[in-house]
């Protein structure tokens, strides 16, 4: 590194010098060859009192700063750090200017320093970080953050995540390197002298070791265990610290019964049994024995991942080389090759698509997956991955992650993959068929929600308006405006110019109608959100449809009467092309449907129209679900397997609503009794009942159990909300208090990232509270001391407003049922059940599961809720009883 850095942090007393705000910390960290030689920091006396939020954000006090110097007294010392450096702040764009304001306000000249912002710095060379607030992003990296937000401490971690930004910059290949330097004059920070010093460098430095490969001696798979204590034993060779378990061991036994007789069965197997192992052992000796495959399908990409990263490798690791296993998920997950390439080759248009390219660059060189989830871009970049993801095959490319995988998945002997992957895209299964012998479905009870959302339309009023804004005319990165310079004949463009007039017009009145219909609908105090139903409202959309199929069929005319094959512009328009068609064929497929099927709108009254989202959803997935299953059915063994697969007194229910033939057998496997002995239920009973009072004072209560829970169990909290709505006023609430400044909330639909991501920085933190709805209620493992509290807010019904909820019900009125009692009830007790079921996953752990609902003592029902989950001690208490309770428990 030839320049010189000054890595500098203020602390202040809030965010503009321009109404009065002032320094009360400078920190400034020297680097100078790649080192850093010195460090510089003082108080400064901001002649005013500093708010009391800001005392307890940096715990800086008046006290510690009324005889501090004044700014302009170590002006001189500031000038002497920065002198001849580059300026470096974690976010320059507030500490730059900051210091720039105050230097005005003392009438010094101003700053000239070249700089660099290490948040963007490190949103490239870490493209898959959880996150890059500072004490975030040093925790990841290992790098020692102990009094953050005290500006001495914040420079020096950020000198050092600089240093690191610049080690893996050197570490990169001299290609990746070479293709992030043509672009690197595009970012906002002054890299560019480091991109050319790395480039000369010319390192070339990484790995990328598949899971199937080892470095130690092969050992064969043992033969399947028969007695006990050869089973034992085989769990114990795996993990050291099994134990006996006897369901465990029974469970394995009716798997491997059913994958030698071919049978179809059903197996609830309680959380804590070890079900994973269970199947994974008869299942991999299966696949030895007859040279087939078994392919394990379970509901999410956070479960394939815990499969692949943890009993897998912990298999493999007990028996190196043994069996092979593949990860097998949807095209579009990954990156295809080819469109990257011509990405990379033509003229990038802005800032976010630019540093999204640069993004890619640098984690293509890392990545082990190619699975584009991995990520963590804005939502600018977001549009760039889409442009990039694999639409289809290419087996042509060797290097290709998805064509990688599929090849392993040719030679391995277990394929993991999941419901939407077996439901989605049955040709990929069926490339297999002839090689499977078996198919395992683990989180059963969820295949048929899979089956849901791959036949659910859901069309964004935003995105359908930002799709559709591509096809203008006026700006050079419109379709309309590329396709005038390529010599499309003038009569076709003006066919285009007023069919997209036209388009434009007969959708404005849609949506005029809509708004009003929307207006109309009825809601509580303190709710904005409505849906409406969209059934007897065909005729509203038809002239729609008909003018943007006539759209889509002109601008395919028009790529045939121009080569567009040579411009640069070629894949940009092909793409919107694309995704036009793909967009039209959605809202034909809708408004054709839209009579037989649940069809809504949902709105929010405080954002018409933008918060327009379009459903439809089917009512029957029969006919679809027997067909898939047919030939599996015919020759192989289906294996339904969950902890939940029951439900009291309806066993049948949830194997029905997966229409499964009744022959099927259903076998139950119980966790031993003191399985559950450190888990507490606490009914919280002084808690308001939300039908009794308003939403904000019911949310006001809510926040107030969070606060004074989380206090006596440091964090480590699970919040399970059933309305996103509610889930967000909450949190908004708790950010006011005093607990945001100790804690680290992260709350479902308000940070970004995806539910593994924000699972893993819950288990990073260890003073961390997780918000979520009922997806985060299933199938993952949060095992030791980060998870010891579930605190559920309401219990987990169906909102009776729902559409698709409201039709199944019509549907079984109907016909002579109770729809409550045979929909209703057992979709919330097998939620209230999972739920419970992430609080304990082994017998050493400890943990509260406190339900703040009044209904489940008040509604005869109640009891029902309790039943489906195991007998474990229950208080019946307030919530100033439940918190010392707590206290004591805990420290016990």
């Amino acid at each position: 590194m030839k320049d010189s850095y000054a890595v500098v942090d203020i602390e202040t007393t809030g965010s503009s010098p321009k109404n009065g705000d002032r320094i009360i910390q400078i920190g400034i960290v020297r680097i100078e060859q790649g080192t850093i030689v010195s460090t510089y920091s003082t108080f400064v006396n901001p002649e005013k009192q500093i708010p009391t939020f800001i005392q307890q954000l940096t715990h800086i006090r008046n006290d510690d700063v009324k005889d501090a110097p004044l700014f302009h007294e170590v002006v001189e010392e500031v000038y002497n750090q920065l002198e001849g450096a580059v300026f470096v702040a974690h976010n320059v764009n507030f500490d730059f200017p900051f210091l720039q304001g105050e230097l005005k306000r003392v009438n010094r000249p101003l700053l000239k320093n070249k700089k660099i912002d290490t948040v963007e710095f490190s949103r490239l060379m870490f493209p898959s970080a959880l996150s890059y607030k500072l004490s975030e992003i040093t925790s990841e990296l290992g790098i020692k953050l102990t009094d953050a937000h005290r500006a001495d401490a914040d420079a020096y971690a950020t000198a050092e995540l600089f240093l690191r930004c610049v080690d893996k910059l050197n570490s990169l290949s001299l290609e990746t390197i070479t293709n992030l330097h043509k672009r690197c004059f595009r970012m906002k920070s002054h890299v560019a002298p480091l991109f050319f010093e790395a480039m000369r460098m010319q390192q070339q430095r990484f790995s990328d070791t598949a899971l199937n490969d080892t470095l130690l001696p092969a050992k064969s798979f043992p033969d399947y265990p028969k007695s006990e204590e050869q089973k034992l034993a085989l769990l114990q060779e795996i993990y050291t610290t099994s134990q006996h378990r006897p369901s465990q061991l029974h469970y394995m036994d009716a798997v491997h019964e059913a994958l030698q007789n071919r049978a179809e069965v059903a197996l609830e197997a309680e959380t804590g049994i070890g079900k994973t192992m269970g199947y994974l052992i008869p299942a991999i000796r299966y696949a030895l024995e007859t040279n087939q495959k078994v392919v394990i399908s379970t509901y999410t990409n956070t479960l394939m991942d815990q499969l692949i990263e943890k009993e897998c490798s912990q298999l493999l690791q007990a028996f190196p080389g043994s069996f092979r296993v593949s990860k097998l998920k949807a095209y579009t997950h990954y990156i295809d090759h080819e469109l990257f390439q011509v990405r990379l080759a033509s003229v990038d248009e802005s800032y976010d698509e630019t540093f999204a390219l640069m993004q890619l660059l640098v984690w293509m060189q890392e990545t082990k997956s190619g699975d584009l989830i991995e990520l963590n871009t804005t939502g600018g970049g977001a549009l760039t991955l889409d442009k990039v993801r694999k639409r289809k095959r290419t087996p042509h490319i060797a290097q290709d992650f998805y064509e990688m995988e599929y090849r392993r998945a040719k030679q391995a002997q277990l394929i993991i993959t999941n419901h939407a992957m077996v439901a989605g895209q049955p040709e990929v299964m069926k490339s297999f068929e002839s090689q499977i012998g078996a198919l395992i479905i683990d989180e059963a009870h969820h295949f048929l929600t899979a089956v849901k959302k791959m036949n659910e339309k859901v069309i964004s009023f935003t995105e359908w308006k930002y799709l559709f804004s591509q096809f203008g005319f006026n700006e050079k990165t419109q379709v309309g405006w590329k396709l005038e310079r390529l010599e499309v004949p003038a009569a076709m463009l003006t066919k285009l110019k007023i069919r997209t007039e036209t388009i434009q017009d007969v959708f404005d009145g849609i949506i005029r109608e809509l708004i009003e219909w929307t207006n109309a609908q009825k809601t509580t105090r303190g709710m904005s959100k409505v849906t409406v139903d969209l059934r007897e409202h065909r005729a509203l959309f038809e002239d729609f449809i008909a003018e943007l199929n006539s759209l889509v069929t002109l601008y395919d005319e028009a790529l045939y009467s121009v080569d567009i094959s040579t411009t640069s512009d070629k894949e940009d328009i092909y793409y919107w092309i694309r995704e036009l068609r793909i967009v039209a064929y959605k809202w034909e497929e809708f408004v054709l449907q839209i009579q037989e099927e649940a069809s809504w709108l949902e709105a929010d009254k405080r954002s018409l129209p933008s918060s327009f989202i379009f459903h439809q959803r089917k009512l029957n997935h029969q006919e679809f679900t027997e067909q898939l299953f047919e030939n599996y059915r015919a020759t192989k063994s289906i294996v339904w397997t969950s902890g939940t697969l029951t439900v009291p007194k309806q066993p049948w229910f949830i194997l029905d609503q997966l229409y499964l033939p009744r022959s099927i057998p259903i076998q139950r496997f119980h966790t031993a009794p003191d399985y559950y002995n450190g888990a507490k239920v606490f009914i919280v009973d002084d808690v308001p009942d939300v039908t009794q009072v308003d939403q904000m004072t019911f949310i006001e209560s809510i926040a107030d159990v969070i606060i004074q829970t989380a206090q006596v169990t440091e964090g480590r909290m699970f919040v399970l909300f059933t309305s996103q709505d509610m889930l967000r006023k909450t949190v908004e609430l708790v950010e006011e208090t005093s607990l945001a400044d100790d804690f680290l909330l992260i709350a479902q639909g308000m940070n970004a990232g995806s539910k593994m991501r924000m699972l893993r920085t819950f288990q990073r933190f260890e003073k961390a509270i997780l918000f979520g709805t009922t997806t985060f209620w299933e199938g993952v493992d949060v095992p030791g001391d980060a998870l010891s509290t579930i605190l559920l807010v309401r219990l987990p019904f169906t909102n009776p407003d729902d559409p698709y909820f409201k039709q199944k019900a019509e549907e079984l009125t109907r016909s002579g049922q109770n729809a409550f009692t045979k929909l209703a009830l057992p979709e919330a007790i097998i939620r209230f059940k999972q739920g419970f079921g992430r609080l304990i996953r082994n017998p050493q752990e400890k943990g509260a599961f406190i339900i703040l609902d009044r209904r489940i003592e008040s509604k005869s029902y109640g009891k029902d809720f309790l039943s489906a989950i195991p007998k474990v001690s229950t208080e019946h208490v307030s919530v100033e009883t439940m918190v010392e309770m707590l206290e004591t428990w805990y420290n016990s």
